[in-house]
């Protein structure tokens, strides 16, 4: 386990996704434990958050499975 970051791009799948219809938790084996959205920081955000492009999360799961998650 690693805590990591992931930047949401403008193309990316999770784009309006909640963090539960994302599937991180399955995908990466692993938690979303924050979120940074225009500069303010939002500490262990509740399932139902919906992604933006720009977010930066912070995930804490399987590195290489991290990597694949917004492909």
């Amino acid at each position: 386990m690693k805590l990591d970051q992931l930047t949401i791009e403008p193309d990316s799948p999770l784009i309006n996704k909640s963090i539960r219809e994302s599937d991180i938790k399955n995908l990466a084996h692993g938690l979303v434990v924050g979120i940074e959205r225009n500069g303010e920081r939002h500490l262990n955000p509740e399932s139902t958050w919906i992604f933006e492009e720009g977010d930066l999360l912070w995930i804490v799961g399987e590195k290489k499975l991290i990597n694949t998650i917004a492909d």
